[in-house]
């Protein structure tokens, strides 16, 4: 049996200070009249005694007046009666008497007491009340359990052998005290397993990095192609169409389909032109880029400027069997040339003067290059395709495609799905070596230390004996500070906070009670564990409350405690019976009658309200009168402003009062 379940002694009366005002003043008066009925039963007992002896005087004095007289005197009557002996009053009887007297001074006082506490409203008939002032106060009521406010569990998930016990129930401990010695063999084979299995999840964590990364590139691959949809110009020109076999330019029109790879037309650049012209090697000395070239072009019967633009090193055999060099030359398009035109250029040389060259060529385009769908998809705008000229970037054909979409939804799923596995194998990294982290900590604290100064109150421990780390091997409380642990009801929680006043009674192993004092100390803010059981159960939060010592009583842990915790209150406020308070559109009110002055003249409200039409049975010298209320017991409600100490409300008008009640008639008084 652990120490905080043993039998504890019986307890002392004391802590009289710690009771509640009104129950101290009840006690002193029934103690007072507890002395007074005994005196008034040992006087009735007395009284009783005396009636005895003086009938017994009056027989003696009775007997020589009938040894004097020889003559038989007349009989009196009542003779028998004055001079039988009297009975003494039974125990029964005389404990009877006084029971009926104590109980009677007690009455007395209670009243008394009653009478010196009551600050409440006074009531002036059945029909209404005087504002007052007194104390109003809100609280809450339920039961807990004291415990220690420090206990420690000491040695769970410790696995291995114990191979001594230092301590034993009950032992008192200091702060860094040996308890227990255990040989952690068991624990030990778990960190090794743990460690082991670390190295997996870091390995785990590298291959789903390598997924991330490998879903990561299907999905920019698959964005990219959708970004394709839109055809686009590759540099600033004009877009020539496509051809078919049959030398026919194609056309494209919205809702057509597209495949991907497909030629849409030829961008060129036609703003210069450029011409090939194969020269004799002899000259090749003579020609370098930059020099003037006159370009003749016999179709259009004209003649441009150019520029040599290139001139390359490789040679080129004629069918004459002469070597020859290519030179390329540039030529500003005046909007008349073409690709394809024959053109010859000549070359104006400082050493040989003109040069011609070796054959006529062919002017081209200076830069061309195909316009391809990138996607297959289907055309939903076209913006010319006809030699149209284009900025670079610009669209030329826009395509919408189901698939790309479809593509990269599925990149994107693949990319979470691996991201999923980073964080689920990160996780059982830090998990694990959170695991090995504890697991050293345990061999480190095989030998159990006591973290506080207090007592063993519980130890499950033998030499020898296998612990599996099910439960603490040894635990350590400070019985020195008790606590109460209160179950909070989910409907009450929300007006419980640390620093209210708390009265408690706590029911000790004898039968007897001791009243009890504290303050909250803490509210938790989830239900506890055990707290929302079957069907019908109501979660609970607990609260912790701090007892106050009281000098030479000792408080015991484990013990039942009923509590009342004060969540508001409020000293000499003005108060009215609650059921005065009538709800109206402008808020709270009561039916009031004006006080009077010393004259007799009555003292007008400051603020008053209509009365609806309609409202029956107020009678004529009360007003609805607008108040601001405060906290409410079972009986009365502070009032904050509107009306004054001494006033009277009125108690059996509606206690709701609005205009659109009256639409279909009176509002009755019940």
């Amino acid at each position: 049996m652990s120490e905080e379940n043993k039998q504890k002694p019986k307890l002392s009366a004391k802590g009289g200070a710690h009771v509640a005002k009104s129950g101290s003043k009840v006690s002193a008066a029934a103690q007072a009249a507890k002395d007074a009925a005994a005196e008034a039963a040992d006087m009735q007992a007395d009284k009783a005694v005396d009636t005895e002896a003086v009938a017994a005087q009056q027989v003696a004095s009775a007997e020589p007046t009938a040894v004097e007289t020889p003559t038989m005197p007349k009989r009196n009557k009542y003779a028998d009666k004055m001079n039988k002996k009297k009975r003494r009053l039974n125990r029964g009887v005389r404990m009877a008497i006084g029971i009926a007297v104590l109980l009677l001074l007690i009455a007395s006082g209670v009243f008394l007491v009653w009478k010196t506490r009551d600050t409440g409203t006074e009531t002036t008939g059945e029909t209404t009340a005087v504002a007052t002032r007194g104390m109003l106060e809100t609280y809450i009521e339920g039961s807990g359990v004291t415990a220690a406010k420090k206990r420690e569990e000491l040695g769970r998930d410790l696995k291995g052998t114990i191979t001594s016990v230092l301590v034993e129930v009950g032992s008192e401990v200091k702060e860094g005290d040996e308890l227990v010695v255990v040989n952690p063999t068991e624990t030990r084979k778990e960190l090794q397993t743990a460690q082991t299995e670390l190295t997996e999840a870091q390995r785990a964590v590298t291959d789903a990095q390598a997924e991330v990364s490998s879903a990561q590139s299907t999905l920019n691959a698959a964005r990219n192609k959708l970004n394709k949809l839109n055809v686009t110009a590759p540099f600033t020109g004009k877009i020539i169409p496509a051809s078919d076999g049959e030398g026919n330019e194609t056309t494209y029109r919205v809702g057509q389909q597209v495949s991907e790879g497909e030629v849409i037309g030829y961008m060129v650049d036609d703003s210069t032109m450029k011409l090939s012209q194969y020269f004799s090697s002899a000259y090749r000395g003579d020609i370098q880029s930059g020099q003037t070239a006159t370009v003749s072009i016999p179709s259009v019967m004209s003649e441009v400027s150019g520029t040599v633009s290139s001139v390359e090193q490789s040679e080129k055999i004629s069918a004459e069997g002469v070597k020859m060099f290519r030179v390329e030359i540039s030529v500003k398009n005046p909007g008349t040339l073409t690709k394809g035109m024959t053109a010859t250029a000549t070359i104006s040389t400082a050493s040989q003067g003109e040069v011609f060259p070796a054959e006529s060529g062919t002017l081209a385009y200076s830069r061309e290059e195909a316009v391809t769908a990138q996607v297959s998809g289907e055309i939903t705008a076209v913006n010319g395709i006809d030699y149209y000229s284009y900025s670079s970037g610009a669209t030329i054909m826009s395509l919408t495609s189901d698939s790309a979409k479809q593509e990269v939804t599925a990149a994107q799923n693949g990319v979470t799905t691996a991201q999923n596995g980073v964080t689920a194998a990160q996780k059982q990294v830090a998990d694990k070596q959170k695991q090995i982290s504890e697991l050293k900590k345990l061999i480190e604290n095989a030998t159990i230390k006591s973290p506080i100064d207090g007592v063993v109150v519980s130890l499950n421990a033998v030499e020898q004996q296998e612990v599996t780390g099910a439960e603490p091997i040894v635990v350590v409380a400070d019985l020195n500070d008790i606590v109460v642990n209160a179950d909070i009801l989910s409907t009450d929680v929300g007006a419980v906070q640390s620093g209210q006043f708390a009265t408690m009674n706590m029911y000790n192993y004898d039968g007897s009670q001791l009243t009890l004092t504290g303050m909250v100390d803490s509210v938790a803010l989830e239900p506890t564990q055990d707290s929302s059981g079957g069907q019908g159960s109501m979660p609970t939060f607990r609260a912790v409350i701090s007892i106050d010592p009281i000098e030479g009583q000792s408080i015991y842990s484990g013990m039942m405690v009923d509590y009342q915790i004060t969540t508001a209150s409020s000293m000499d406020c003005l108060m009215v019976p609650s059921r005065a308070i009538v709800n109206t559109e402008d808020g709270t009110a009561v039916f009031a009658k004006p006080l009077t002055d010393e004259s007799g003249e009555e003292i007008p409200f400051f603020e008053t309200l209509p009365i609806p039409e309609g409202t029956e049975g107020i009678p004529p010298e009360f007003v609805l009168v607008p108040v601001e209320i405060g906290i409410s017991d079972s009986t009365n409600t502070e009032i904050y402003w509107g009306i004054e100490e001494g006033t009277t409300v009125y108690l059996a008008g509606p206690q709701d009062l609005y205009a659109d009640m009256n639409m279909d008639g009176g509002v009755m008084l019940g």
